[in-house]
């Protein structure tokens, strides 16, 4: 944006991650689809190295089957003295796994720890990501309006033009068009235009302000000896707001302080007709309200069902934030004062227009039920490999059992609390991993075989597994 808001407290995040995404964005031109193809390409990348995780996982898995009955022994023994039951079964541990035991658990160690990492960096890089679109789109409509409202106030005060002129344009507010253009030296400005029988006639043109704060002369004082007073930004608009959309206390008669550019007829329920003012802050909101509408539509980001990618996948969220949810995306010094009045001046408007539920928890149910479903491929493809080869099944019961709950739900905590592009990253993430479980467990077990083949053609496989205690 051309245009540096005091709202904005986060500045566009340019980390690693991000940095690729936007590389992929300006292939695809969408952020979502430069996401997902960034999600597949690690997925695929990571892929290579899970296949150490699952080959040590898998000959664990393998001795711990042919150990079992010695295990079993050992418990049977021991099972009143549970410190000499740990120290024997560690000390079998030892003797059939050796310092691969060790070095195994290492290695798993180290790639869960890349994983998380890489994990929580993506999920930091668009967290802050989302902060500062949902603050940044927020900018970009707030300076629309004031700078809209800014034209259409240099015309009503122009004095060259006829009033009977203006009030005639306003009252016709649904021919009345504001626009933005930037010249080619990359200059902006705000253009009100009337259409008349098809002929658009500009009625009349500003520069666009990228900011309303002024520095004004004062009388110079003990407190104040240079005389000048910064007029903020929100303050400059909260006045022309104030200027065609006044407030009233209570007591005040409502609409003594609006400008009448004209009446019109209305139907009294009995037939009779009565004349009512026409408001030139009425006709103004809704002249205003359509540039706001436009502009949402041109900037808003969606994907499928989902409204406003940058909010969670929820039918409790609304695709247009609240300024309460606003706040909470920015540091709250950032806030200028006043600011919830700017926001409450065309917010609402646009609310009625735009605003939907900004999903179904579909991300949210996918997560879990694609993370589950990774888990059973797994476990049932190993549990027809041990029944092909024999092999007893491990007594793992309440083993790794509480991992395979947590990581769905840490998931869905992920997807209902956070925006929906992380959410989409872990879908993605899921679903690529369910596809490359099998061939990577046939990969696995293949090579397994191969290296255990190999010893034993060797001599190099002796391990006993019937000592006895």
């Amino acid at each position: 944006m051309a245009f540096i808001s005091s709202l904005i407290s986060v500045a566009e995040p340019s980390g690693v991650w991000i940095s690729i995404i936007k590389a992929f964005e300006a292939v695809t031109n969408n952020y979502v689809l430069a996401v997902i193809f960034l999600t597949v390409v690690i997925r695929l990348a990571w892929g290579l190295v899970d296949l150490v995780t699952k080959f040590n996982t898998q000959r664990m898995s393998e001795i711990n089957s042919k150990l079992q009955p010695e295990l079993d022994i050992i418990k049977n023994k021991y099972q009143n003295q549970p410190n000499l039951l740990q120290q024997k079964q560690n000390e079998l541990y030892k003797k059939h796994y050796g310092k691969s035991y060790y070095a195994g658990c290492l290695v798993t160690m180290l790639i869960m720890a890349l994983n998380m990492f890489i994990f929580f960096t993506l999920f930091s890089g668009l967290n802050t990501m989302s902060s500062y679109k949902i603050t940044a789109n927020y900018d970009n409509i707030k300076y629309t309006y004031a700078n809209c409202l800014n034209v259409a106030n240099k015309y009503w005060e122009d004095e060259n033009i006829e009033l009977v002129d203006k009030q005639e344009v306003f009252k016709d507010y649904e021919n009345l068009r504001f626009s933005i253009k930037t010249d080619e030296n990359n200059k902006k400005s705000v253009i009100l235009t009337y259409l008349n029988n098809e002929v658009e006639t500009e009625l009349y043109q500003i520069d666009y302000k990228d900011s309303f704060s002024e520095t004004v002369n004062v009388e110079p004082s003990e407190e104040n000896p240079e005389g000048t007073v910064v007029i903020s930004t929100n303050e400059n608009i909260i006045k022309l707001i104030d200027k065609y959309f006044p407030t009233y206390e209570e007591g005040e008669e409502e609409g003594s302080k609006e400008v009448i550019i004209g009446y019109q007829s209305v139907e009294n329920e009995d037939g009779t007709e009565q004349k009512q003012p026409i408001y030139l802050s009425s006709v103004l909101s809704k002249a205003l309200n359509k540039k706001i509408v436009e502009v949402y539509d041109q900037t808003k980001e969606k994907f499928l069902w989902i409204q406003n990618i940058w909010i969670a996948d929820s039918p409790f969220n609304k695709s247009i934030i609240s300024y309460d949810k606003l706040r909470s995306q920015v540091i709250k010094n950032y806030i200028q004062e006043g600011e919830e009045t700017i926001y409450n001046a065309f917010m609402p408007g646009l609310k009625e227009e735009r605003s939907k539920a900004n999903g179904y928890f579909i991300l949210l149910i996918l997560i879990i039920v694609s993370s589950l479903l990774s888990v059973f491929i797994t476990k049932y493809y190993n549990k027809r490999r041990r029944i092909k080869k024999g092999l007893p099944e491990p007594e793992t019961k309440g083993k790794g059992q509480m991992s395979q709950i947590i990581i769905p739900v840490l998931f869905g905590f992920f997807a209902l609390l956070y925006n929906s592009v992380f959410a989409i990253y872990m879908l993605i993430g899921q679903v690529v991993s369910c596809v490359l479980t099998v061939p990577q467990l046939m990969f696995v077990d293949w090579l397994y075989n191969k290296i255990n083949s190999k010893k034993e053609k060797t001599g190099l496989d002796s391990v006993d597994y019937s000592r006895k205690f």
